[in-house]
């Protein structure tokens, strides 16, 4: 199911069932014991902070790894039992029906055809190098999440797909780090401040916090996601630009922003607008359907 623009689908943990944020944009899955429904309350393993036994999603997986945090703040439609990133996510292809509000799973290499996927009216972008199945196939320093080719006229960048980044406020919002923001000036982009926007977002660092400017394209090309063949899978002049500019004390916590290339982060109401999204990272690629 769909709320607040992010997917959900039902996990268990032995008797406890509760919706699971499908973030595609983290490498670590969670629990909130708290958001279970019916009052259940599923424990840890004897001994343990963050294993859980008898867990199921699409079948049973044993005993997991999950860590514990609290979702009651996150709004919407359900109670957030957790989150399940690619840690999980990246074993097999899945396929995100915003449409239709449905996540369809398939076994590793048992995705239908290509020629199935085009008739459908969607378009395949390469995520080789950031997001594979095989965790060797993932460049070092790199998380395995699903990024993709991504440009605003001759200046290129790779983006993020972030299922969990609910951009309710600013639709069609994309945070860019301090590379990409260079680029698109060398690029003559003309951009226009929006002081009203920018924000200061906790990091991982107590007291250690991160200034984000916002920035809209007053001229020049379009916000772009580049499918294998070059042209553009999604194109949007619209667009919300996030300069995330992370303190060097915060470093540590990762992300776009601590990045030396042009990279970004897209957020869900691009999803949305596809309409239909196929992470498949056994041919590392995502295909993405195109707005009505």
């Amino acid at each position: 199911m769909i709320s607040s623009q992010m997917p959900y689908a039902v996990a268990r943990v032995g008797a406890a069932e509760g919706h699971f944020l499908l973030d595609f944009g983290t490498t670590a899955s969670t629990i909130d014991p708290q958001g279970f429904a019916g009052g259940v309350v599923p424990e840890p393993v004897a001994g343990s902070a963050d294993q859980f036994a008898d867990f199921d999603f699409y079948g049973p997986w044993g005993t997991v790894r999950l860590t514990v945090q609290d979702h009651s703040g996150i709004q919407g439609t359900v109670r957030q039992a957790g989150i399940l990133g690619t840690d999980f996510l990246s074993l097999n292809a899945f396929t995100l029906d915003y449409e239709d509000g449905a996540v369809y799973r398939a076994d590793a290499g048992a995705l239908c055809a290509d020629e199935i996927l085009r008739a459908e009216g969607m378009k395949p972008l390469w995520t080789a190098g950031y997001y594979s199945s095989d965790l060797a196939e993932v460049q070092a320093g790199f998380p395995n999440v699903p990024t993709v080719p991504a440009r605003i006229g001759a200046a290129q960048a790779v983006a993020q797909l972030d299922t969990g980044y609910d951009d309710a406020v600013y639709r069609r919002s994309v945070n860019i780090n301090r590379a990409f923001f260079a680029a698109i000036e060398a690029a003559g982009i003309d951009l226009e401040p929006v002081p009203e926007a920018a924000m200061s977002l906790s990091t991982c660092v107590p007291g250690r916090a991160e200034q984000v400017s916002a920035y809209r394209i007053r001229r020049g090309a379009p916000f772009e996601l580049v499918s294998t063949d070059g042209s553009a899978a999604v194109a949007a002049q619209d667009v919300m630009l996030f300069l995330k500019d992370t303190p060097p004390e915060a470093r540590q916590c990762g992300g776009i922003g601590t990045w030396s290339i042009p990279a970004a982060q897209v957020a869900a109401s691009f999803h949305v607008d596809a309409r239909r999204l196929v992470f498949d990272p056994v041919t590392s690629r995502v295909w993405m359907g195109t707005p009505r």
